[in-house]
């Protein structure tokens, strides 16, 4: 299992933002998030890939930008990291492939 660390924002309904940095991996068709705040963990989030919407991958100011829906919040990743793009949208895309 690889575990990856990348810069999200999270957006809800009402506009409330979270800010900072997640460390992801990918299980059993589950996203599975930590946010992160200096060295302590501050929540963990479980996303079935199959509740997922509205994937988008896009360029941001010389970097990707991959966002999605889940329960009315939208989740923005920003990856500059070498090959983080292509893992996180080959994980992401696996259940609209299939």
């Amino acid at each position: 299992m690889i575990i990856m660390f990348t810069y999200i924002e999270i957006i809800d309904k009402d506009a409330h933002n979270f800010m900072g940095y997640v460390d992801y991996k990918f299980k059993n068709n589950v996203i599975s998030m930590t946010l992160v705040g200096g060295m302590r963990k501050l929540h963990r989030i479980n996303i079935p890939l199959s509740d997922i919407t509205d994937i988008v991958v896009e360029e941001f100011y010389g970097t990707s930008r991959i966002s999605f829906i889940y329960n009315t919040q939208k989740y923005i990743f920003l990856n500059s990291g070498y090959g983080e793009n292509e893992y996180l949208i080959k994980h992401l895309t696996k259940t609209i492939k299939a």
